[in-house]
């Protein structure tokens, strides 16, 4: 599994699960039988949402058209000193300031960031309209319905997840760097992560053998933990497979 993908879905699901913790000691005590679900998500969420996603392609197209910049940058930053002091750190500022960089490439990089602070800009303004965490009665009431039992197992999926996850944190790393190094050309139409990871010289047998097998797990773990949601606030659009949270 990317990394990338790991990383963002664990965060997804510790984002929600906590909550579900929360949740859990206090309707523990009132066991309820299953009622029908709950269907969280509105037209207008829903619109928001598509909004969101065209903004977030927005800024990918932004990063992708100077892939090479911007990793020019990076090489830069990471060249800095362990006791830089990156407090009130200033993008634009510190590319102005840079001599590793010619004139040409810094207004180009300066552009992508008047870009990119628009579409933050944007980006705030569409979460803002979104319901608050805080505040979600839909979301509250299917917890007050839902079982105990069935909190308690997404609690225990969860945390697996994040232990499957950080046991072979160093390999991830590894397959992480070598997925981004793949050419623009490469068929990611057709990825497949056991074939890509069994591509991978650098990994011995014993070291594929384990990724892919934690990959197999993690991908349980998420169908199970999908099932799940989808019993306490309807259709959340998880699927089998890599959840989309």
């Amino acid at each position: 599994m990317k990394k990338k993908t790991i990383w963002s879905l664990a965060l997804a699901l510790a984002l929600v699960v906590s909550a579900i913790g929360t949740a859990t000691s206090a309707f523990a005590a009132t066991p309820a039988p299953m009622e029908p679900v709950t269907k969280i998500a509105t037209e207008n969420e829903d619109a928001i949402w598509e909004q969101i996603e065209v903004v977030e392609e927005k800024s990918d197209a932004i990063f992708q058209r100077n892939a090479a910049l911007w990793e020019k940058l990076d090489e830069i930053c990471n060249a800095l000193p362990d006791d830089y002091d990156f407090t009130d750190f200033d993008e634009a500022a510190f590319i102005r300031s840079t001599n590793a960089l010619t004139e040409a490439e810094k207004e180009t990089l300066l552009a992508d960031i008047k870009e990119l602070n628009g579409l933050d800009a944007e980006m705030e303004a569409l979460y803002a309209q979104l319901p608050d965490c805080d505040n979600m009665p839909l979301y509250e009431k299917a917890l007050e319905k839902a079982d105990p039992k069935v909190l308690d197992e997404i609690d225990t999926l969860e945390q697996e997840y994040d232990r499957v996850c950080e046991k072979h944190a160093d390999l991830w790393d590894k397959v992480d760097e070598a997925y981004f190094d793949l050419p623009d050309d490469y068929d990611f139409d057709n990825y497949d992560e056991a074939a890509f990871i069994r591509s991978l010289g650098f990994l011995t047998d014993a070291e594929k053998d384990a990724l892919i097998a934690d990959y197999n797990r993690l991908t349980e773990i998420d169908s199970r933990l999908c099932e799940l949601y989808n019993s306490i606030w309807g259709n959340t659009g998880c699927e089998s497979g890599i959840c989309p949270l």
